[in-house]
C-alpha cells in the first residue's frame, strides 16, 4: 500500500437508473435531458446532507457520507422527489433509480473509494425495487431508532465476492400514483439463505438421512450378528447355525446400501414421477386420436 492510499469507515451510496439501455434505444434526447435533471437533483440533496460525489459515470453514481443517517434521508429525500417528477409520465417514459447504502471500510485513493464497502453497496442496489431503497444491516443498525421509517427485512443474502450473507432490509416509501415501482426479478448472484430449503436442499438432506438410517441398521445388525454367534458357540459350537440370519441380514443391507448409495429406490418420489410419466403417456396417446 502506498502512502496516498488510507482506510476509513464511510457510508456508501450506489445509486443506478433501472432501464437505462431501453429509454436510450427510445429517445437519446428526452433521455439525456432527463437524466441530467436526475444528476442535479441527486447533487442538490448530497450537498444538503453532507454528502460527497465520488464518481458519476454513465447513468450511475457513487456517494459517500459521514453520516449514516444523512445519507439514508437523502436517499429518501432523492428517491422521493424522482419519483414525484415521474407521477405525469408514462410507466415506459419513466426514469427511476434504485439505490443501495452500506456502511463499510473502504480503500482511498485520490477522490476515489474501493473495496468491499463499495461492493456490496452496488450489491444493494441491484437488490432494490425499481424507485426504492435497499440498505444493509449495517446501515439498519443505525438508522432503525433514529428515522421515522418502515424497513422490511428481505433476508441474509449471498452475494458474488462477497465471504458472508449480508443481512438486506428495503426502506418502504411513500407510494406515487402512476409511477412503476417493482422489485427486480432474482440475480444469480443473489441468494436468500434466510428462506425455506430449495429443492436440491430437500433432496440432500433426505439422502442424508438415508445414509444415516442404513448406518444405523448395519450397526444394529452387527451388534444382533455378534450376539448370535455368542449364543451360537455357548450352545452348540459344532453347527454354526448364526450364519444363516447372518447371510439374511448381510442381503439386506446390500440391498440397502445399493438403494442409498446409487439412487436406485421407489420410494415417494420415485412414485411421483412415476405417475406424472404415465399421465403424459396417457395424454398423448388420447391426443394422438383426437
Amino acid at each position: 500500500m502506498n502512502s496516498r492510499t488510507e482506510r476509513k469507515l464511510t457510508t456508501i451510496l450506489c445509486a443506478d437508473v433501472a432501464g437505462y439501455s431501453r429509454l436510450m434505444n427510445k429517445n437519446e434526447g428526452e433521455t439525456l435531458d432527463r437524466l441530467k435533471a436526475t444528476r442535479e437533483i441527486f447533487s442538490n440533496f448530497i450537498a444538503q446532507y453532507g454528502g460527497r460525489i465520488v464518481n458519476m459515470t454513465g447513468d450511475g453514481l457513487v456517494c459517500d457520507f459521514t453520516s449514516v443517517v444523512n445519507a439514508v434521508q437523502c436517499a429518501v429525500e432523492v428517491q422521493n422527489k424522482i419519483n414525484e417528477d415521474n407521477v405525469s409520465l408514462s410507466p415506459a417514459d419513466q426514469m427511476l433509480y434504485r439505490i443501495g447504502i452500506n456502511l463499510g471500510d473502504v480503500l482511498i485513493e485520490g477522490d476515489d473509494i474501493f473495496g468491499e464497502g463499495v461492493n456490496v453497496a452496488a450489491r444493494l442496489e441491484s437488490m432494490a425495487p425499481v424507485g426504492g431503497i435497499c440498505i444493509s444491516g449495517s446501515v439498519f443498525e443505525q438508522v432503525k431508532n433514529k428515522l421515522p421509517k418502515q424497513f422490511k427485512f428481505l433476508g441474509n443474502k449471498a452475494v458474488k465476492n462477497i465471504a458472508e450473507p449480508v443481512p438486506v432490509y428495503s426502506l418502504m416509501l411513500t407510494e406515487m400514483p402512476n409511477v412503476h415501482m417493482e422489485i427486480p426479478a432474482s440475480r444469480p448472484d443473489s441468494t436468500d439463505t434466510s428462506q425455506e430449503e430449495t429443492e436440491d436442499d430437500r433432496k440432500i438432506r433426505a439422502y442424508v438421512k438415508r445414509q444415516a438410517a442404513f448406518y444405523r441398521r448395519a450397526t444394529a445388525f452387527g451388534a444382533i450378528t455378534l450376539l448370535l454367534f455368542i449364543i451360537n458357540m455357548a450352545t452348540s459350537p459344532d453347527y454354526w447355525w448364526f450364519l444363516w440370519p447372518a447371510a439374511g441380514f448381510t442381503i439386506s443391507l446390500l440391498m440397502e446400501g445399493i438403494r442409498v448409495f446409487t439412487g436406485i429406490h421407489h420410494g415417494k418420489e420415485w412414485q411421483e414421477r412415476k405417475i406424472t410419466e404415465l399421465k403424459s403417456r396417457q395424454h398423448k396417446s388420447r391426443s394422438g386420436f383426437t
